[in-house]
């Protein structure tokens, strides 16, 4: 069994960088992102990598906290309908079942490794037209502030 350390980690949801550190960088070392990273589980980071069979059962509570963190320094929030965020965590959750990553629940897979890395939540929303035009990512989770 392949497991990563006890570290805080880190992706970039925009290159999918994986970071292993206590806090996240301001810039991305690899896509120069600014303020892109969302702390994830272990598992997480383990099946990005492609490494298989690390416990770790998703954690609704620690999901949530990643997203609002994620939400720090940025442009936007957590959408305050706190029923539309457990729908869509509920979908997250049953993609990350079903597929072994955190899939966006209202994007469309094409069952492609490199197509589902694009479509880890929280996705590269902000190059999205829907957020130009109507401030929010695909599914409503991130709103502009």
């Amino acid at each position: 069994m392949i497991c990563l350390s006890d570290n805080k980690i880190w992706r970039c949801n925009v290159c999918n960088n994986i970071h292993h550190s206590v806090s996240a960088p301001e810039i991305c070392p690899t896509c120069k992102a600014n303020n892109a990273y969302v702390e994830i589980e272990k598992q997480e980071a383990a099946n990005i990598m492609g490494f298989k069979n690390c416990e770790n059962k998703p954690d609704k509570n620690g999901i949530i906290a990643a997203w609002k963190n994620f939400t720090e320094h940025n442009d936007f929030i957590l959408n305050p309908d706190t029923a539309h965020i457990n729908i869509i965590l509920d979908g997250v959750i049953k993609n990350e079942e079903k597929f072994g990553l955190k899939l966006c629940p209202c994007r469309l897979r094409d069952g492609s490794r490199e197509r589902d890395l694009e479509l880890i939540c929280p996705c590269n929303f902000k190059i999205q037209n829907i957020w130009k035009e109507k401030d929010m990512c695909w599914c409503g989770l991130f709103v502009r502030e």
